[in-house]
């Protein structure tokens, strides 16, 4: 037996290490001299939002969208190869700069001045996977100028055609996205704006979890307007594209409600819930996702997101029941053959679409020879109860950073301004 001044010797001196450890990660993060960051087209943020050209002079890019006037030598497919040649490497060497990690991400104070987070392991279900300080009713305050001027611009009406402008975006091939899905950041992120040629309403606008990269925002505008195309009948003037949680505006962990674990990932600007479509009433409110599951309707708008132009969807997740339901209805349909096998069954998806896209146009699986089944999820924590209405959960008003006080509104308009 081991007498209990030999265990509480042996727990001394692992502490003296532990502490030892921890002083030198603290010395060597001290000497770090962090470079400047080169300067380069793509770092900057368009403003003149109504004259954004189509095609970005001296970018030679294999990416082609549709609808636009590319070079003859370039596909005119939605699913021309993409070449990012704005990446990590080119710009910032081996990798950003802490400077540049302090700035973009909002998680950078608190997981030990790291870039990327440490990567988060299984926990219980009720408890919070992210940090105590992400816990916010709204991420608004991590708005740049920039996203505001964007967001703006857009509901105003100042922004032309969003198409074309995200298109430019994605040909400039912009590196937005850091680390991985589940503890990474977003950089200058897109938010969507509801508008009525996109048939798109928020879940949760109070939130601000909208924000996307360009290739997210470039797909779920074109999915929109495809939406509104497809049932432009008035009798389905009420059905909508039901956006959920994206990423806050720099990107980072979502956290849980009521002790849930929040979102595993969305912390990049990857990742998106959609409601099912529903073309017919429902009893429920717009705003909230439900489980009732039109395979037909819900089919088609799969095709609409593998076919998009703007983002090669790597996988979509929900439940093996509507799969099921899918596969029946896609019977005889070619398209099943092609995109049926990048739609996975994740646990708690019952009342929603989970959608991943990669950085840029591309066929479903976003590589040559796609694994779906490598691309896995723990999103079990957001269904329920505590997480189905959130505007059951929204404020009555909302400050804005001039002090000025606006009414909380669960649908696409503008705030009513509140007079004080």
């Amino acid at each position: 037996m081991l007498s209990k001044a030999f265990i509480a010797g042996v727990i001394t001196m692992l502490g003296f290490v532990l502490g030892l450890c921890a002083t030198l990660e603290a010395a060597q993060f001290r000497s770090v001299e962090p470079e400047l960051l080169p300067s380069s087209p793509s770092s900057e943020f368009i403003t003149d939002y109504s004259s954004a050209s189509k095609v970005w002079p001296g970018r030679n890019s294999a990416t082609s969208l549709v609808g636009w006037s590319s070079p003859s030598n370039l596909s005119s497919e939605p699913f021309a190869s993409a070449k990012r040649t704005g990446s990590n490497s080119e710009f910032y060497g081996e990798g950003p700069t802490l400077d540049f990690c302090a700035e973009w991400n909002p998680e950078f104070p608190y997981n030990g001045h790291h870039c990327c987070s440490t990567p988060k392991f299984k926990r219980r279900r009720r408890v919070d996977r992210c940090s105590w300080q992400r816990r916010k009713t709204s991420y608004c305050g991590e708005m740049t100028t920039e996203q505001r001027e964007y967001a703006d611009n857009v509901a105003s009406g100042k922004v032309n055609d969003v198409l074309a402008y995200i298109s430019d975006q994605v040909l400039r091939g912009e590196e937005q996205s850091y680390c991985s899905v589940n503890n990474g950041f977003l950089v200058r992120g897109r938010k969507i704006v509801p508008t009525s040629s996109n048939r798109i309403r928020l879940r949760a606008p109070f939130r601000c979890v909208d924000f996307g990269t360009d290739a997210m925002i470039g797909m779920l505008e074109w999915v929109g307007r495809q939406v509104g195309g497809q049932y432009s009948a008035p009798e389905y003037a009420g059905v909508r594209l039901l956006v959920g949680d994206i990423s806050a505006p720099k990107g980072g962990c979502l956290p849980g409600r009521v002790g849930r674990r929040g979102h595993a990932s969305h912390t990049t600007g990857q990742d998106v819930d959609l409601g099912f479509l529903v073309t017919r009433p429902y009893k429920d409110s717009v705003v909230s996702f439900h489980r009732q599951f039109d395979p037909v309707a819900n089919w088609w708008l799969a095709k609409q997101l593998f076919k998009n132009p703007y983002a090669c969807v790597k996988v979509a997740f929900l439940d093996r029941s509507h799969i099921r339901k899918l596969a029946k209805v896609a019977k005889g349909d070619p398209d099943w053959e092609k995109f049926g096998r990048f739609i996975r069954h994740v646990k708690s998806h019952r009342n929603h679409w989970h959608v991943r896209i990669g950085d840029g146009p591309g066929q479903p699986g976003c590589t040559n020879d796609a694994h779906p089944e490598l691309e896995t999820d723990d999103e079990t924590e957001m269904d329920g109860p505590d997480y189905d209405n959130p505007i059951d959960q929204m404020p009555d008003v909302i400050p804005r950073s001039n002090g000025q006080m606006v009414k909380a509104q669960s649908d696409s308009s503008q705030p009513t301004n509140i007079k004080q």
